[in-house]
C-alpha cells in the first residue's frame, strides 16, 4: 500500500495533491466493484496505482 508521502514522492507533487489522487483512485476502485469496507482512506494499492498511472 502506498501512503500520501509515497505518492507525493513518486509524482513530484504536494502531499495535499497526493491525497486528492488517492481519493480519486479509491472512488474509482469502489465504482469498479471493490467493497467499500476494503478501501482504506489515505492509502492505495500499489498494483492498482501502477495500473492506473501506467508506471
Amino acid at each position: 500500500m502506498y501512503t500520501s508521502d509515497d505518492i507525493a514522492e513518486l509524482c513530484g507533487c504536494s502531499k495535499n495533491k497526493a491525497y486528492n489522487i488517492i481519493r480519486a483512485l479509491n472512488h474509482k476502485l469502489i465504482s469498479l466493484g471493490t467493497p467499500k469496507a476494503a478501501v482504506i482512506a489515505g492509502k492505495i494499492s500499489r498494483k492498482f496505482f501502477h495500473e492506473q498511472i501506467k508506471i
